[in-house]
């Protein structure tokens, strides 16, 4: 109960900042994109290692690309290896309402990416905040009502769907579109 009110007030307050920001809109295929974010929730090792393999496939693509994962245990970030393009924050970045507060990730926010991806597959605040605020053109992420405001782009995925399968639908729809096209009216 107390967790929830903390999230709740917490909610509040980050739409009250979000009120206070314009953000311009603008669709882009992986293709096209030079600067793409990535959010993402670290659990395991293989997560990380796919989302690294994803950052190298998108690098040799010549992307400027950044990934950002959050760590809901402050003692497995020294498990992952630090690298140029890869930043972590934990929960002990967060205030009391679950606002992340890491340099890293205020610096990620004002990152202007052609694409930004949320590759989490469960609700996750943190990240939520961080997408909700960024000022990236274009926002990608799981279908759920609620993250209808925060994303332009979601992929619906069911309640199975694994972290790989989820990141092979993020890559396939992202490629196929085709934002040169002209809107029918």
């Amino acid at each position: 109960m107390f967790g929830s009110l903390r999230k709740r007030m917490g909610i509040c307050s980050f739409k009250k900042e979000r009120s206070h920001i314009e953000i311009q809109r603008r669709m882009t295929n992986l293709q096209d994109a030079r600067r793409i974010g990535i959010l993402y929730m670290l659990e395991d090792v293989p997560d990380y290692e796919r989302v690294s393999e994803f950052v190298t496939e998108l690098q040799h693509e010549h992307k400027e690309v950044k990934a950002l994962g959050f760590v809901k245990n402050k003692n497995l970030i020294s498990r992952f290896l630090p690298k140029l393009s890869f930043d972590f924050f934990s929960t002990k970045d967060l205030t009391w309402f679950y606002k992340p507060v890491h340099t890293t990730v205020r610096d990620f926010i004002e990152i202007e990416f052609d694409i930004l991806i949320d590759l989490s597959l469960q609700d996750c605040f943190p990240l939520k905040y961080i997408s909700g605020l960024s000022k990236s053109f274009c926002k990608v992420g799981r279908f759920s009502e609620e993250n209808s405001s925060y994303y332009d782009f979601m992929i619906d995925s069911k309640s199975s769907t694994s972290f790989k399968e989820f990141l092979g639908y993020v890559k396939h729809y992202l490629s196929i579109i085709n934002c040169d096209a002209k809107s029918i009216q």
